[in-house]
This record gives structure tokens, sequence and C-alpha cells, in this order.
């Protein structure tokens, strides 16, 4: 290429910005810099508020479900059982969630061995006095999830359990239960509560990258993860 047809180059490249975006991660941390922003703008009604003092952290590495199931149900105004370990507080608590009930559906030590599929998870809390409403992850699209979140997350007296795919959202693992806490219409995020807190923080995934982690296949029912809502 001659000095003159470099030149002519230059002076067109040098004409055209060049604009340059990173690709949005499919996480944003709650204690990141996008994090804080995020947090900040959470809507007065959101179930966030609700839920932050009743957040519990699974007690083992396969009680992610019952760690999630017993944030609602602590936070919702329900008779609760008492634990021996806090009596004479009613409170509850990863051990006192296996009633007599509970146990006809699951074990504990069943729970210990595999976790709890979206079926379960419904029949356990139903059990507790409370209603829960399943929805399959493969039965709903980008739209009508993010219709669903943005009303279930305010305070309307309902709660959500997420079941995703771990890796399908960018992190290390497999199938998991946490809690839904929160929408935030500019970004079109929702923010998860990790009940695996030793793993991994709060963090906002966007409603298709959601959608499409939900969708995933549960290899023990052999069905879609999905969504639990949770209501007194």
């Amino acid at each position: 290429m001659n000095k003159l047809a470099r030149l002519i180059l230059l002076a067109v490249l040098l004409s055209v910005p060049l604009v340059l975006e990173a690709a949005e991660p499919a996480l944003i941390y709650w204690n990141s810099d996008a994090g804080k922003i995020l947090r900040a703008r959470i809507p007065a009604d959101a179930d966030y508020w609700q839920l932050s003092p009743w957040f519990a952290e699974q007690i083992n590495q396969t009680y992610c479900s019952v760690a999630s199931a017993i944030t609602v149900l602590n936070a919702l105004p329900i008779k609760k059982p008492v634990d021996p370990i806090y009596a004479p507080n009613a409170y509850f608590t990863q051990s006192n969630y296996f009633t007599p009930e509970v146990a006809k559906v699951i074990s504990p030590q069943t729970v210990l061995a595999q976790g709890m599929t979206r079926d379960e998870m419904v029949q356990t809390l139903v059990r507790q006095g409370v209603k829960a409403v399943s929805i399959a992850g493969d039965s709903i699209d980008d739209k009508g999830l993010r219709t669903l979140l943005q009303k279930a997350l305010g305070d309307d007296g309902q709660f959500v359990l997420v079941n995703y795919l771990r890796t399908a959202v960018g992190q290390e693992g497999g199938g998991h239960w946490s809690v839904l806490a929160a929408y935030d219409a500019q970004s079109d995020r929702v923010l998860i509560l990790d009940v695996a807190k030793y793993m991994y923080a709060p963090a906002w995934v966007g409603i298709d990258t959601l959608q499409k982690a939900i969708a995933t296949i549960d290899t023990t029912s052999n069905k879609a993860r999905g969504l639990v809502v949770v209501s007194e």
C-alpha cells in the first residue's frame, strides 16, 4: 500500500467513531460498582425489605431448598413452630421444617443426598400451611416472566423461590434454589438472594438469562426447573 493510500485509509478510520461497548455481565454482584447502583434504587415496596431480616444461609451444601423455604416462611405472617434451640420463640429452622407431614413427601436424608425438586418444594410448603404455585421454567417466556416478577416481587403478599442451573447464569455448580427479592426495571434484572452465602453474594440477573436458567432440566425429576410462588 503506497503512502497516499495509507493516508486515505487513516483519514477514513479517523472519521468513523469507534464505539467499543463491553458485553453486559450475566450477573452483577451486590458489592460491585454496578451492584451498588442497583441496590441503591431497590423499590421501597420490593420483597427485599421483608426478606432480608429472615435471609437464611443453607446449613450444608444440599439444603438450598430448605433454606430458601424457611426464608419466605419466616417472612410471612403465619404461625411458626418452636425449635427447641430457640424455645420458647417460634421460628422456622432447617431442622423443624421437616415435620412428620413433610417427611412423608421427602426425608432430610433424601434432601441431603439429592436436594429437592420443584414438585417436592410445592408439596412440602403446602404442608407448612401456605399456598404454593409451581411454574415450570419451560412454560414461560421472557415477557411472561417479566410480568410475573414485576408483580410478585412487590409488596403484594407473595414471595418467589427460584430453581435454576448455576452454569446457565455463569456460576459454578449445578441446580440450585434461592430467593428472588427485587426487580429493577431500568436494567431489566432481578435480585437473587443466594442462600449459599459462603459461595456467592446476592446478584442481579437479567430476565432473559434467568428464563434460560429456569428452563433447564432437573435430572432428578426430568422436568424443567422453574419458580414457586408462595403466599399466606
